[in-house]
């Protein structure tokens, strides 16, 4: 079996970030479903790079990106081609 690990360091979510082609500073959650793929929370920042908040919390928006079958190029738009 497996060894499940007990915690992960900040470094290493930062590398999933990473990997998943997100910026670790903008990342508030990511979730990844075996069929689904990847939804992941991101921070929204102004021109100047500040948060945008509502009130007092930070706007947030979400992303969806699809797993494809093997081999199959996507654009960086997230389209098939």
């Amino acid at each position: 079996m497996t060894a499940i690990p007990a915690a992960l360091t900040i470094e290493q979510g930062r590398a999933v970030c990473r990997i998943l082609g997100l910026p670790p500073s903008l990342v508030r959650e990511v979730r990844v479903t075996p069929l689904d793929g990847v939804e992941a929370t991101l921070f929204l920042r102004d021109r100047e790079g500040r948060y945008i908040l509502h009130g007092e919390q930070p706007l947030t928006t979400t992303v969806h990106i699809p797993f494809t079958e093997s081999g199959q190029e996507v654009s960086p738009r997230g389209t098939a081609r």
